[in-house]
C-alpha cells in the first residue's frame, strides 16, 4: 500500500510495479484499489506517466500498460546490469581470446533470448543486444537447445513452429531439421551456416548443470572473416568458458523444458 506522503517518483514506480506484477493492463479503479491510494491521485500519476511515454493506454479503453519509452529503458537497464557482472567480464575475456562476438542465451518459449553479449572490435558484425529474441530453428543456440530437449517436448515445439525462410540456407524441412539436431547431439556443438543472416555464421556449445542444458554460449562472425572450420576450432575455448559460466545459472530455467533423453 502506498501513501500520499510518498515522493512523486515513488508513486510513479509503484504504478509501474503493480502493472508488471499483475501482468496485464489495468484500469484506474483497479490501480487505485491495488495501490490503496485515492483514485484522483492515481489518475494524476498515470496521466503524467502516459504523457512521458512510460505508460500507454489501450485504444478505446481506459486501461494502462507499459509504454514504449519504459520498454526502451528496461532494455537499457538490462544491458547496463549485465555489463558489470562477473559473467560479463568473463565473456569479455573470451571475446578477447577468440577475437569474435560471443553471447549467452537461454530458451524462451519458441525463441532464444540473449542474456549477455559482447561485441568484437571489428566494424563488420551482427549487432544484437541482451533481451533480443531470435528463432530456435535458424540459429546455433536455438538448434542447440532443440537438440537437447526430450523428444516429446522437441516434437511439440517443432509442430508449432512456422519454419519461415530467412536465407537460402535456412532449414525449413522438419526431417532435415531433425537430422541436423541429431548431428548436434553427436558432435556436442551446433553450427549456424548463414541460416538467419546472410554472411553470418556461428558455433554454440551447451552450458550444463549436471546433465541438463540450462543455457548456451555462442560465437558469431562474418563468413568473410571466418570459415565454419575456423569457427569450430574455437569450440574447446567455448567449452572451457561454458564450464565456468555454469555456476552462474543455478537459478536459471528452474521448471523449464526437460533436457535431451540421449537419443
Amino acid at each position: 500500500m502506498t501513501t500520499d506522503s510518498e515522493p512523486v517518483m515513488v508513486k510513479a514506480f509503484a504504478v509501474v510495479e503493480i502493472i508488471l506484477k499483475e501482468n496485464r493492463p489495468l484500469a484506474l479503479p483497479e490501480l487505485a484499489e491495488l495501490l490503496g491510494r485515492p483514485k484522483q491521485t492515481v489518475h494524476r500519476t498515470v496521466r503524467q506517466l502516459e504523457a512521458a511515454g512510460f505508460l500507454a493506454r489501450e485504444p478505446g479503453r481506459n486501461r494502462y500498460g507499459i509504454g514504449p519509452r519504459l520498454s526502451s529503458v528496461a532494455g537499457d537497464v538490462l544491458e547496463w546490469c549485465v555489463r558489470y557482472t562477473p559473467r560479463h567480464i568473463s565473456l569479455t575475456r573470451l571475446v578477447a581470446e577468440v577475437g569474435e562476438t560471443c553471447n549467452i542465451g537461454i530458451i524462451d518459449g519458441d525463441a532464444v533470448k540473449y542474456l549477455d553479449r559482447v561485441e568484437s572490435d571489428f566494424p563488420l558484425r551482427a549487432q544484437l543486444h541482451p533481451g533480443s529474441r531470435v528463432p530456435l530453428y535458424a540459429t546455433g543456440l536455438g538448434k542447440l537447445f532443440l537438440a537437447h530437449l526430450v523428444s516429446r517436448t522437441r516434437r511439440r515445439i517443432l509442430d508449432n513452429l512456422d519454419l519461415a525462410r530467412f536465407t537460402d540456407n535456412t532449414i525449413t524441412d522438419l526431417v532435415a531439421l531433425e537430422a541436423e539436431l541429431k548431428s548436434i547431439r553427436k558432435r556436442g556443438y551446433a553450427v549456424n551456416n548463414q541460416e538467419f543472416h546472410d554472411g553470418i555464421i556461428s558455433v554454440a556449445v551447451p552450458i550444463y548443470r549436471g546433465e541438463r542444458v540450462i543455457a548456451g554460449l555462442a560465437m558469431h562472425a562474418p563468413l568473410a572473416r571466418l570459415s565454419i572450420d575456423q569457427a569450430a576450432a574455437h569450440v574447446p575455448a567455448l567449452n572451457r568458458y561454458a564450464e565456468g559460466f555454469a555456476a552462474d545459472f543455478a537459478w536459471e530455467n528452474e521448471g523449464n523444458e526437460e533436457n535431451a533423453d540421449g537419443e
